[in-house]
């Protein structure tokens, strides 16, 4: 399977592809009142309203802020990734839009079934789906569903 790749600090990470809407960088957050710390507001995609959640506050470090190089990665909502999922794979992410806000993208890499290994029982994330080694380097796996339905997340984020 296909995953983009992407930065939180000098940790790389990544999502499935067929997860992602949409990559881009110059949205204008409007602020929702009331609304978690971890939501850096809500914005206009074609008409659809997409909350977007800062992922360096979703793992309790520095909140990113918007730059050159940060970027928005926008999930499908669950209606839009089943109409393209593989029935072999299920995958899941929100009932609607939701993006993440990330420090830098990175490539777009293939992964085997094979090289998805278990996480490590003393680095256990809520958001951790599995690791990847490339090299000398690890990529962490995120599970969309867990980083997008607020709800299901730690109780520091609600």
């Amino acid at each position: 399977m296909l995953y983009s790749t992407f930065y939180l600090g000098d940790t790389q990470m990544a999502v499935p592809i067929p997860c992602i809407l949409e990559i881009g960088r110059s949205f204008k957050f409007h602020p929702v009142r009331g609304a978690p710390e971890v939501i850096d507001g809500i914005i206009n995609l074609r008409g659809k309203v997409v909350t977007i959640v800062n992922l360096g506050l979703a793992f309790e470090e520095i909140k990113i802020e918007p730059s050159d190089e940060s970027r928005i990665l926008i999930f499908k909502n669950n209606s839009e990734l089943n109409e393209v999922a593989d029935s072999d794979t299920v995958m899941e992410t929100a009932p609607d839009n939701i993006g993440i806000h990330v420090d830098r993208i990175s490539d777009v890499i293939r992964v085997e079934s094979e090289e998805l290994q278990a996480v490590p029982s003393n680095m256990v994330h809520p958001f951790y789906k599995n690791v990847v080694r490339r090299g000398d380097s690890f990529i962490i796996i995120l599970e969309p569903s867990k980083i997008l339905n607020l709800h299901e997340t730690p109780d520091h984020l609600s």
